[in-house]
């Protein structure tokens, strides 16, 4: 393993890139709780190609953020070198290329888990990425299939043979939705057969949980995306080894309360008054889940689209200083179980750009 990689691996977790969700405020909280790496939201290597300004957006890197890999959606090479040369100005600590997201519209255009049928062009854009860069390239992927292994060691020695410093294994098929549990024998037989570290992925929702995924896979590190929302602490966790479940170490939320008012006001100031809504709301509920009163505070941000009357319910909310739910309960394990299936539960349908 190189020094450069080791450090990003060295607490053993990493946030996930998550559209509309792993933004500067977030990563600053993560960090806070011991995230020693954190990845950006997706970025198009064609939209910064082409000068786009929603895609540059999405690779902001703040100059005293510290360890921040840039995750790019890329199906060209040329657009991933000229994507690359204009994005080291922000010194990423990293370049990823996502060969496993699952949207339809991605794949036809043969991006992300499409670069998983086109195995020689996904080689050739990591070689580009490598050369490029002077920076550890690693490649997010799912599985292609559940039972296949020899599928999944082709993809994984393409991607170490083309210069890949590590890979990080989502392990879901690229058809399966978040209630499908993901299958870790996947990441234990893609560390089986590379000699670069594996990062694995997929229902790590506390730090026992990631404990439990290298016990298995023997994976160098968990990469955390959904079990980080509204509970940053599992970073603090996972590097005090702690074996535990998502609340057991929870703070109360009277000390919790200023930890959210920061991270709101942090994405108003980040967004604006349009764009921070939406972050905004969802933070909130997805930091109130874990304690009593819910609903109330449910109601309360969704009658309002003033974001300073949001942000004073949810301070309000806190300042109450309600318990801790009982994480056996069936009234918390009911409210996990939905936001497992889909983390914007709360609504009737996700709104695009905004699922996370």
């Amino acid at each position: 393993m190189i020094p450069a990689v080791g450090s990003l691996l060295a607490r053993k977790a990493i946030l996930a890139p998550m559209l509309a969700t792993t933004d500067i405020p977030f990563r600053r909280v993560c960090r806070d709780f011991g995230a020693a790496h954190t990845m950006t939201e997706m970025v198009s290597a064609r939209g910064i190609a082409r000068n786009n300004g929603f895609a540059y957006r999405c690779a902001a890197i703040d100059p005293d953020e510290g360890s921040t890999t840039i995750q790019l959606a890329t199906v060209d090479t040329d657009e991933t070198a000229t994507a690359i040369e204009r994005l080291l100005p922000l010194k990423p600590a990293a370049i990823n290329i996502n060969a496993g997201c699952p949207n339809g519209n991605l794949r036809f255009a043969g991006a992300g888990a499409g670069l998983l049928d086109n195995l020689r062009l996904l080689s050739n854009i990591v070689r580009t990425a490598v050369s490029t860069s002077g920076l550890p390239v690693s490649v997010k992927v799912r599985l292609k299939h559940w039972d296949d292994p020899e599928s999944t060691k082709s993809i994984m020695r393409t991607i170490e043979d083309a210069g890949a410093s590590f890979i990080i294994v989502h392990a879901r098929i690229v058809e399966a939705g978040y209630d499908m549990p993901a299958r870790w024998e996947g990441i234990a037989t893609a560390k089986e057969c590379v000699t670069i570290p594996v990062v694995g992925n997929g229902d790590v929702f506390s730090a026992r949980d990631a404990f439990a995924m290298m016990d298995a896979t023997g994976c160098d590190a968990v990469l955390v995306a959904r079990g980080a929302l509204g509970t940053p602490w599992i970073f603090r966790d996972i590097a005090l080894g702690r074996r535990c479940g998502p609340i057991d170490h929870a703070p109360p939320a009277s000390e919790l309360r200023g930890i959210v008012m920061k991270h709101l006001r942090m994405i108003e100031r980040e967004f604006g008054p349009v764009y921070a809504l939406p972050r905004i709301r969802k933070h909130a509920l997805w930091y109130a889940r874990h304690y009593d009163g819910l609903s109330r505070l449910r109601h309360r941000i969704f009658a309002t689209e003033d974001i300073p009357r949001i942000i004073e319910e949810t301070d309000r909310h806190f300042a109450d200083d309600p318990p801790l739910l009982d994480a056996g309960a069936p009234h918390y394990r009911s409210i996990e179980q939905s936001f497992r299936k889909r983390v914007l539960y709360w609504l009737p349908s996700s709104p695009a750009g905004e699922r996370a």
